[in-house]
């Protein structure tokens, strides 16, 4: 990964002060997934997700948290627990309100890149406890399949993210 210059990356934001964060020369993948924080504000997250196929395949839902996509490359059929589709396209995005169950898979034409806000009334305080893509520890464990189990991060369940993640030699989103 030595040809892989990575600018996303988390920042915890105090009360009083603003986080910025650029998206600027984002490795595109040739197999697998990324999911890296952006910035994290107590009540509010931003990650960036890229798929070079595949997607969130196992229907789930967040019991703790609100949280929207935003397609700024390719395109992404979600699915959601009533059996409703939705093609969302590049510049289009969906908004999915706690316990909504859904699921989506990328379109293999390109990379699927997907910022994500998310946000929450969380049970504990801070920005100690923090998974590694950003979320607050006590949020992201409220987030379970449709089966009822939790979801983890690696779960076969999960498709893509499975998978070995390959980096797409010299191909980045929004390169500057």
């Amino acid at each position: 990964m030595d040809d892989v210059k990575i600018i996303a990356r988390q920042i915890n934001v105090a009360k009083d002060s603003a986080a910025l964060f650029s998206m600027r020369n984002l490795p595109l993948l040739e197999q697998g997934t990324t999911y890296d924080p952006l910035a994290t504000a107590e009540n509010l997250w931003v990650n960036i997700k890229v798929y070079a196929s595949g997607g969130e395949n196992a229907l789930h839902s967040h019991a703790g948290e609100d949280h929207a996509f935003i397609v700024l490359q390719g395109m992404a059929t979600f699915t959601f627990g009533d059996g409703s589709k939705s093609l969302v396209r590049q510049h289009e995005g969906v908004m999915i309100p706690k316990n909504v169950k859904y699921r989506f898979e990328a379109d293999e034409a390109e990379n699927l890149v997907l910022l994500r806000v998310g946000g929450g009334a969380r049970t504990t305080k801070g920005l100690d406890d923090l998974t590694p893509h950003g979320a607050p520890r006590d949020i992201n464990q409220m987030t379970t399949f449709a089966d009822g189990t939790q979801k983890v991060g690696n779960s076969v369940q999960n498709g893509e993210s499975g998978k070995t993640r390959v980096y797409a030699k010299g191909k980045y989103f929004s390169p500057d």
